[in-house]
């Protein structure tokens, strides 16, 4: 940041860079939140598939990443005082996945995208919306509530994330056994259970 700060062409860059990171991750919510109030009125009482499963995903995967991000520090916090010797983490839902973590936050903003898409793909979320109900309509519906996890993947996946943890821990540890054996049996995204 100190870098950047004295150059404004840097500082502006920067600047809008997380604000279109922040406004694609927040699309969806947006979008609900856009449509006029009057409106949610009209959206039928009873609870839908959408709402269900988009609750289920997001709990899932918010209880997925906090899970794997305390037994990462727990793991960090145990080889500061000197409880294990590992070089890297093996354990717990990171013997399931190389990056739980990251799954658990694709998964939690999918459920934030299907609790929304369910309300704007409906007959109130496209007249709200202004558009006409159609299959072009449900297509820009869906489109603004699966931007977030599709961004969201899109970083992890090719931008930072996974390909920097990949990277470093290659170089760190790629000609060890144990290393190369724990890469080859577990998954680098969806778990395995």
């Amino acid at each position: 940041f100190d870098n950047i700060r004295g150059s404004p062409p840097k500082f502006l860059g920067a600047f809008f860079a997380q604000a279109t990171w922040v406004t694609l991750c927040l699309m969806p919510v947006l979008a609900v939140n856009a449509l006029p109030a009057s409106l949610f009125s009209t959206l039928p009482a009873a609870v839908g598939i959408t709402d269900i499963l988009g609750a289920l995903l997001f709990v899932g995967g918010f209880s997925f990443e906090v899970a794997a991000d305390r037994q990462k520090n727990k793991w960090v916090q145990e080889k500061k005082t000197k409880k294990h010797s590992e070089e890297f983490l093996t354990r717990g839902l990171w013997s399931k996945s190389r990056h739980p973590n990251y799954f658990g936050e694709v998964t939690l903003w999918s459920g934030i995208a299907t609790l929304a898409g369910g309300v704007l793909v409906s007959n109130v979320g496209q007249m709200g919306m202004g558009l006409g109900g159609g299959p072009l309509g449900v297509a820009a519906a869906l489109a603004m509530a699966g931007v977030s996890p599709a961004f969201v993947s899109l970083l992890l996946f090719k931008v930072s994330g996974i390909p920097l943890s990949e990277g470093k821990y290659d170089k760190r540890y790629g000609d060890r056994k144990d290393y190369q054996e724990w890469k080859k049996n577990t998954p680098m995204f969806f778990p395995k259970f």
